[in-house]
């Protein structure tokens, strides 16, 4: 039996309106100007004051300024379930920063349409929980942790990094991650005791 070689390869099939839009390619973040904020929203920031109930309803304030309908309270009291005050804190500085226009509205819309759940968790849930050593202490005095956490934000919502290609973004973050620096030195350390 003879078979054409191109009748055993599957079509490529077209990306979907919806699916393109999600592309990271699609919606780059220009970085410098979201660290900017990230300084401004630090100089005045109120640690005392950071609390999950206020980060939820800014963020529900945030999606209804984008004619988005919010998450339900209950599903991300789920996502936020078990948070310690530093994952607090950091909640609450990322809705800050949305709030006060890191990622441009319309920029933003783009990111979270259709996708609402997965872009809260990726980009305000995750980088909260997961960014453990970033304290705003660390984060008020160290260029190099803001962009960490900027880097870590803009990703976890699927967005890119304006003027870089995805895996330089990736790489970037991976070379500043604080928690595998930390990890790294610890390693040396003992290895030099012996």
């Amino acid at each position: 039996m003879f078979f054409k070689k191109s009748s055993l390869v599957e079509p490529s099939r077209p990306v979907s309106q919806v699916e393109a839009s999600l592309l990271p390619e699609n919606v780059p973040v220009a970085l410098d100007s979201f660290m900017a904020v990230m300084s401004e929203v630090l100089a005045e920031f109120e640690t005392s004051l950071a609390d999950l109930d206020v980060a939820r309803a800014k963020w529900a304030d945030i999606c209804r300024d984008m004619s988005m309908n919010p998450l339900d309270p209950l599903e991300l009291d789920v996502l936020t379930n078990h948070f310690d005050r530093g994952a607090t804190e950091r909640m609450v500085l990322v809705v800050v920063l949305l709030e006060r226009g890191a990622i441009a509205k319309d920029m933003l819309a783009r990111i979270v349409d259709r996708r609402l759940r997965s872009a809260t968790k990726g980009g305000i849930v995750d980088p909260a929980r997961e960014s453990k050593l970033l304290t705003l202490a660390l984060l008020a005095q160290s260029p190099l942790r803001r962009e960490e956490l900027a880097r870590r934000v803009v990703l976890g919502f699927g967005a890119s990094i304006r003027g870089e290609k995805l895996s330089e973004s990736k790489a970037a973050l991976e070379r500043l991650d604080y928690g595998r620096l930390m990890d790294e030195a610890d390693r040396a350390r003992r290895a030099v005791r012996g």
